[in-house]
């Protein structure tokens, strides 16, 4: 079973990204490794589900149009796992509906692309330091 770990007291907290745009996820990546997350990064999500099996991420932060699935179909299958973290859908195509399946589905928020870094990181760390939701932006 996956549970996703709460608090910061100890080590960094996991973040897990699945972005299929190289540049966005290496952005993504950087960014939350130079603010002291221990972040990993795939491009799709089968190789994310598999390294969620091995660690489970403290935090997950999917795009939601992806190659051979999408993120919500991808927190899905984390949750038919057992984890229980937070999850942040990111969209360069939000909409009102989109974002009622999200929430629905148990993402946490949906962010739209281009994303605003401030927004990310303060997401990010209120849901690994609390467990809780962000304010909506």
């Amino acid at each position: 079973m996956l549970i996703a770990r709460s608090g910061w007291s100890e080590a960094p907290p996991t973040i897990l990204i699945v972005e299929d745009d190289p540049a966005v996820r290496r952005s993504l990546l950087l960014l939350l490794q130079g603010r002291g997350f221990a972040v990993k990064a795939w491009p799709a999500a089968d190789p994310a589900l598999a390294e969620a099996a091995r660690a489970a991420p403290d935090c997950l932060i999917v795009d939601y149009r992806l190659e051979s699935s999408d993120g919500i179909a991808m927190l899905g299958a984390l949750r038919a796992q057992g984890w229980d973290g937070p999850a942040i859908l990111i969209s360069a195509y939000p909409s009102g509906e989109l974002s009622a399946r999200a929430r629905e589905a148990g993402f946490a928020l949906v962010l739209e692309k281009p994303l605003r870094e401030h927004m990310l990181v303060d997401a990010v760390t209120r849901l690994t330091r609390s467990g809780t939701p962000p304010a909506s932006p």
